[in-house]
């Protein structure tokens, strides 16, 4: 696990986490922080991010596929949930090289095959940081996850009912991609 990354700490760890995950029967990457689109390519922010152009974002930041990618050899279930989809505090200030060049709101929607990537919110919306320790989408997750015989499917499910009641139908958190048909 790491706190508070930089982009080589997350780099290394994703990589040695990586070697670690290969023989697992579930890895599990949770990122919780700041995330990006741009131009439909999601990114993860590390803390040492300065990102005062979007050409800045592939120097500075971790593409979404990098971090899927890092699951590619495991032989068991990959799961990837992100707490990242909130208000880029970067975009008011990112001086942009193109203007062709997009930055939305939120992440945007992927379509990962064998992975199960889970938003706090649904791609192209933002999540809320909440107003205690965790946000409402680690409440929710950390509040089910330990339930005896609770099938994955099931938990994002209540998962995403908890967040809907919690934030008042702001939030909608969602899953993308697939699982084996086996209960997990």
């Amino acid at each position: 696990s790491g706190l508070d990354m930089e982009y080589r700490e997350m780099r290394l760890a994703l990589r040695d986490f990586s070697d670690k995950a290969t023989d697992a029967d579930v890895a599990l990457i949770y990122f919780a922080g700041h995330g990006i689109e741009i131009d439909k390519i999601n990114y993860l922010i590390p803390i040492n991010a300065e990102l005062k152009s979007d050409r800045d974002i592939d120097f500075e930041a971790i593409r979404l596929d990098t971090v899927i990618g890092s699951l590619a050899d495991t032989k068991g279930v990959r799961i990837v949930l992100l707490d990242a989809c909130r208000n880029n505090p970067f975009v008011a200030d990112m001086q942009r090289t193109t203007a062709t060049r997009s930055i939305g709101r939120g992440l945007s929607r992927i379509d990962p095959g064998g992975v199960l990537v889970g938003y706090a919110a649904r791609g192209g919306t933002i999540a809320l940081d909440g107003d205690g320790r965790n946000s409402p989408y680690a409440q929710a997750i950390l509040a089910n996850i330990e339930q005896p015989g609770l099938e994955i499917g099931k938990l994002f499910r209540r998962v995403r009912d908890m967040v809907l009641e919690k934030t008042d139908g702001f939030q909608e958190p969602f899953t993308y991609g697939s699982l084996p048909g086996e209960d997990i």
